[in-house]
């Protein structure tokens, strides 16, 4: 899938941007080599397609490191997460667009393709491919805009040439849209990140969530809205620190996650957020008493059955309290 705002590259571009031979970019596999780079292209499609703007950021990195006789950094732009109606999508990422209980097998779809009776609707862009004397573009793939196959399914005739599979012409599909699994695990995780900070910025939950920021605008609007919340810090918010604090308190060595999440009826990644703010709040205040505090005192005090716990715990909240 190329998804909305990302400017396709296929090996050709990609070589072109390292000023190397295409022979040589897939004899050495270089994109292998850049840390952070992702293939957009569904696995076991004939094409590799990269995001245009990784690659450059890339090769810009590369020459920087070069120079200066270092290995590379990279830090390269993110991919925007979830779906969009202009995602551009292959002939199979296609028939995957459709509710499941309207997929047809692949091998019918693939006919659809240059069908005559049920024929896919044009494709909106193709990668790689070249204009033949008829002014056609020949060679390279196809792709279809998410919302191009949707529309064009909606109204497609049922048997019998009667509209049956899908909406009529101009009515809107007023079904609520299925979320995949990733969909709602980014819609709870904005939640909760909303929950410990009510004020986060749409850059900020991008940066966390590894979407576009206009991903997580939609995300964060979505969840203020929801949750019916203002950027500021919210009483509910304010208890549940409280509570967790007031639990911590009464079962310092054996307070878990579950449990406080069943206690506060939220979900379990937030209760662990809560607990580990809670946790951190205690360790300033038992480091101001005793500072010789050690990572064994952490580790028996909080009831961590792992060692490195405590000493990451141990280590940030004093590396805070340098900062301060």
């Amino acid at each position: 899938m190329i998804p909305n705002g990302i400017t396709p590259a296929d090996d050709q571009t990609a070589a072109d941007i390292f000023g190397m031979s295409v022979g040589y970019w897939r004899d050495t596999k270089h994109w292998e080599k850049i840390r952070g780079l992702k293939l957009l292209n569904r696995e076991g499609s004939r094409r590799r397609i990269y995001s245009k703007e990784q690659l450059l950021a890339a090769q810009v990195e590369e020459a920087r490191a070069k120079a200066v006789n270092e290995q590379p950094k990279y830090d390269l732009p993110p991919v925007p997460a979830g779906e969009h109606p202009d995602d551009l999508l292959d002939l199979e990422e296609s028939l995957q667009a459709l509710p499941e209980e309207r997929r047809v097998t692949l091998s019918t779809w693939k006919g659809y393709k240059h069908g005559s009776k049920t024929r896919l609707p044009a494709p909106d862009f193709n990668l790689g491919g070249k204009k033949g004397e008829d002014g056609e573009i020949v060679g390279g793939e196809d792709f279809w805009r998410r919302q191009t196959i949707l529309d064009w399914d909606a109204n497609r005739p049922g048997p019998g040439s009667e509209p049956g599979r899908g909406r009529k012409v101009g009515s809107k599909n007023t079904a609520p849209r299925r979320l995949t699994p990733e969909a709602q695990q980014r819609r709870d995780r904005t939640r909760q990140l909303l929950d410990e900070n009510p004020a986060i910025t749409a850059a900020k939950l991008a940066e966390e969530l590894g979407v576009h920021p206009v991903h997580a605008e939609r995300l964060l609007s979505a969840a203020r809205k929801e949750s019916n919340r203002l950027p500021f810090t919210t009483q509910q918010a304010q208890e549940r620190r409280e509570r967790t604090r007031q639990l911590l308190d009464e079962n310092l060595h054996g307070l878990t996650a579950p449990e406080l999440a069943e206690e506060l009826g939220v979900h379990r990644v937030h209760a662990e957020s809560l607990l580990s703010a809670a946790r951190q709040e205690k360790l300033r205040e038992l480091l101001a008493e005793r500072p010789e505090l050690t990572v064994e005192d952490v580790q028996s005090t909080f009831g961590f059955s792992v060692t490195a716990h405590a000493r990451t715990l141990l280590d940030k909240v004093r590396e805070e309290s340098t900062q301060q």
